[in-house]
């Protein structure tokens, strides 16, 4: 689950970082000229090209190429070869394509990107449509949210609740996003994930009616408590000489 959620992560910060120059006025075919241009050496031509095609396409279905093409320099990064990246690119747009089917045309690329992660961490549309129904506001931030509980191990349609609780009781995003931030923690140092997510949950419903502020530290022993009450796993056998 570690590995998926470093995995998610690295896709959305390559994002950020590659913005290469396609105008959304340009025809389709000086779109795939414009990226094999501007494509890195380590990318064979077939495999530039290949993937050049999949995200045309997919500019021209509307969906939103940026995240497309952080997944080309996260491929790139991973020393993946090029047959694999273009996979990637293609399984992505389908993502994208899953999570507007499921969130509406209207939804933004924020929106959409995080959609595409919940898919990818094990959420259905349904879970998606479910955040949407809940709030007319842009919900990029409980969608993120999903996406991190049910890749720590949350069985999505009880992240959907939890979720849907904080949008109902007007939890600012970054308070929703702090449910995923610090059940990731906790995970990561050893608690069960959904007793983990009630735990967190409890706390941060109390600092909303408290009117605390909720952030999200580095050691969750600092921040709402610790779940020191949280049942471990248990250690694996030690084995024999």
């Amino acid at each position: 689950m570690r590995r998926e959620m470093k995995s998610l992560r690295l896709s959305l910060l390559c994002t950020a970082s590659l913005l290469i120059m396609l105008v959304v006025t340009r025809p389709v075919a000086a779109q795939q000229v414009a990226f094999a241009a501007n494509v890195p050496g380590e990318l064979d031509s077939l495999s530039a090209a290949a993937v050049a095609r999949e995200i045309a396409r997919a500019k021209e279905r509307g969906l939103p190429v940026e995240p497309l093409l952080g997944k080309v320099r996260e491929g790139q990064l991973k020393r993946a070869p090029g047959p694999r990246i273009r996979t990637a690119v293609a399984k992505l747009a389908e993502r994208l394509d899953s999570a507007r089917a499921a969130l509406g045309v209207q939804s933004s690329s924020e929106e959409l990107v995080a959609g595409a992660d919940a898919i990818l961490a094990g959420a259905g549309e349904a879970s998606l449509r479910t955040l949407r129904a809940a709030s007319a506001k842009p919900i990029a931030a409980p969608i993120g949210t999903l996406a991190q509980l049910v890749a720590s191990g949350v069985a999505p349609p009880r992240a959907v609740e939890m979720i849907v609780t904080l949008m109902r009781k007007s939890a600012p995003p970054a308070v929703v996003l702090a449910l995923g931030n610090l059940v990731e923690s906790d995970v990561a140092s050893g608690f069960g994930a959904e007793e983990s997510a009630i735990f967190r949950l409890r706390g941060i419903e109390a600092s909303l009616i408290n009117g605390d502020k909720v952030s999200v530290a580095t050691d969750p022993a600092t921040q709402l408590g610790h779940p020191s009450t949280l049942a471990r796993p248990p250690a694996p056998p030690k084995r024999r000489p």
